[in-house]
């Protein structure tokens, strides 16, 4: 089986191949640290299946599994992440992940699932597989562009839209910068929203600003 690796983390990138250069019949034909990157790869090596972080710097994997199938139909996806949030299933699912795996698994539960997703017959991790057969979608929101939104991704959303920078975001807000981040990816994700940019415009358009500031970048 042919895997490209698209990982942020050094430490759990490397983990993993060499769990899977030492697991018979696993061949890493790739690595990269974002999505951009591992699309090139994906292009020139046509892997069998890309095991890819759901939350990557500049588009989250979500994003880049619609971008990957669309360019190779052909190649499964398998969303790897440290996070056991259901929603975050569902919309790899929707955009067409074959399989979603928690870093907490074990080694062989990673190989499991990659030989399940190689073969299109999929892979969620049990624990959330349990959530999910527990916790229904919520079908019913109320109209508005922002309902989608948790209560703390309102907060970023405004912040963000004031064109604060995520390291100011992250001081106002007294979290981490990685976890504004992961909110802005969800932001972005949730509204179709391809860039900060398009963020301030959707804003602007609800009225929730009164101007932009072009001094910033987008």
């Amino acid at each position: 089986m042919r895997v490209v690796l698209v990982e942020d983390h050094p430490f759990f990138r490397i983990g993993v191949r060499e769990l899977l250069r030492t697991a018979p019949g696993f061949e890493v034909v790739g690595e990269a640290a974002s999505a951009r990157a591992g699309f090139k790869l994906i292009d020139s090596t046509r892997p069998d299946v890309v095991l890819m972080d759901v939350f990557l710097p500049g588009m989250d994997g979500v994003v880049a599994t619609r971008e990957i199938l669309r360019r190779h139909p052909e190649v499964k996806v398998l969303i790897v992440s440290a996070h056991d949030d259901v929603q975050d299933v569902r919309d790899a699912l929707a955009a067409g992940a074959v399989g979603y795996v928690l870093k907490a698994e074990s080694a062989d539960a990673l190989l499991h699932a990659l030989e399940q997703v190689r073969r299109g017959e999929g892979y969620i991790a049990p624990s959330l597989a349990e959530q999910m057969s527990i916790a229904s979608p919520d079908r019913e929101r109320p109209p508005g562009a922002l309902d989608a939104l948790s209560q703390r991704e309102h907060e970023v959303f405004r912040l963000a839209a004031d064109c604060q920078e995520p390291q100011e975001i992250a001081r106002e807000l007294c979290v981490a910068r990685k976890t504004v981040d992961t909110h802005l990816n969800r932001i972005n994700r949730k509204l179709g929203l391809r860039n900060r940019a398009a963020l301030v415009r959707l804003a602007a358009r609800l009225g929730l600003v009164h101007g932009v500031r072009s001094s910033r970048p987008s």
